[in-house]
């Protein structure tokens, strides 16, 4: 009698060269995304979408007479003009306006909070989502504001008694405290995102050489009158000066002097990065990581430009190439990276994976960006694109 295959079997084999065959597949696709860029540009515009052009997009009309100051946060793009902030979505519908006593804004946002301040005034606002939560009149000239994830705010004041005053409010629009600086003028402050730390960027002009300091203080020390509540202070090389300061998710504050980017911990302080001739853009916004836009020198590639993308917490490091083209601004958010290159945006990760192409032939006024929304600014209109 035959033995008959067992039709089971033959299955079972079929199922598992088809399985393998995917496999190899995927990976040579995937070899060749990363190695060909005409493969990859090809796969970005035509299967992945990633691709887009003016006028293909949803579009917020605008009038320039009425000198708009325009803001992306969350999912939402703002346009403050003539004291009124109208907000839209995704889709450039205006789903809703907002009455602010605000003329010359400083605007700035963490997720779903946005602050919106006079410069070099007294009214201050924190928006929630799309309703205005607290507003205020503060004793003094506000040029500085910052908010973190939670609505934490801090605002940098001027008068005519002290160089600076550092107020922290809390999300319900409650003062926690003040610090009053004598001799040093505040460039910068932030909240970490645990709500337990205030660093305040100091720069001293009393003694014959300028010093930048940043002091981590603990809040709730400060608010319970405790004099031990600076628990790190980190003194900067001679002449150097500060120019911003974030937090990372390990609530470590990132320094940023003129030449160099420094962490300072509650313990301790630590080189991050030293500032070069070679770098065009560097900025510390994003959540965890440094973004670099730099010039290759060394000869040993075919590329002239580069965005390198640094962790603050660990030592891994991502690139994006960007061959010969070379942005003329950088605008950054917790998790993206965008690069105006005249008639061209590109919007990175921080893995260094391009998200969208836009391609235009007219003259870009600006670029607003945040996590979820990007907006192209021309004269007369916002072309607005998802992310």
């Amino acid at each position: 009698m035959e033995n008959k295959p067992k039709i089971g079997s033959i299955t079972k084999i079929v199922k598992i060269c088809l399985f393998f065959f995917i496999g190899i597949s995927i990976i040579f696709v995937m070899a060749r995304y990363l190695i060909n860029d005409d493969f990859r540009n090809m796969v970005d515009t035509k299967i992945l979408k990633k691709e887009i052009t003016e006028n293909s997009s949803n579009v917020i009309e605008i009038n320039s007479d009425g000198n708009p100051y325009i803001y992306a946060y969350e999912k939402y793009i703002t346009i403050l003009s003539k004291n009124i902030l109208s907000i839209y979505n995704q889709d450039a519908n205006n789903i809703l306006e907002l009455d602010v006593n605000i003329t010359t804004p400083n605007m700035t946002s963490n997720e779903k909070y946005l602050v919106i301040a006079e410069n070099e005034g007294s009214k201050l606002y924190l928006i929630q989502d799309t309703s205005v939560k607290w507003e205020k009149d503060v004793e003094g000239e506000i040029y500085r504001v910052s908010v973190n994830k939670n609505g934490y705010v801090s605002v940098l004041l001027k008068n005519a008694t002290y160089r600076s005053i550092v107020v922290v409010y809390a999300p319900n629009g409650t003062e926690l405290f003040r610090s009053y600086l004598a001799t040093s003028y505040a460039m910068c402050s932030e909240i970490s995102q645990n709500n337990k730390y205030l660093a305040i960027g100091q720069i001293d002009y009393s003694g014959t050489i300028v010093k930048s300091v940043v002091k981590l203080i603990e809040m709730e020390a400060v608010k319970e009158r405790k004099q031990d509540s600076i628990v790190y202070t980190y003194e900067s090389e001679s002449s150097k000066i500060l120019n911003n300061i974030k937090f990372n998710h390990k609530h470590e504050a990132i320094c940023m002097f003129d030449s160099y980017i420094q962490k300072v911990t509650a313990l301790s302080d630590e080189r991050l990065y030293d500032i070069n001739s070679d770098n065009i853009f560097v900025d510390i916004n994003l959540a965890d990581d440094i973004v670099i836009v730099e010039k290759e020198t060394s000869g040993l590639f075919s590329y002239q430009y580069q965005v390198n993308i640094k962790d603050t917490v660990g030592k891994n490091e991502n690139l994006y190439i960007l061959d010969n083209d070379l942005p003329k601004r950088l605008k950054v958010t917790s998790n993206l990276i965008c690069m105006n290159l005249a008639n061209e945006v590109r919007v990175i990760n921080t893995g260094g994976w391009l998200l969208k192409r836009y391609i235009t032939k007219s003259e870009i006024q600006d670029i607003v960006v945040s996590d979820s929304i990007m907006g192209i600014v021309y004269n007369n209109k916002i072309e607005v694109i998802s992310l």
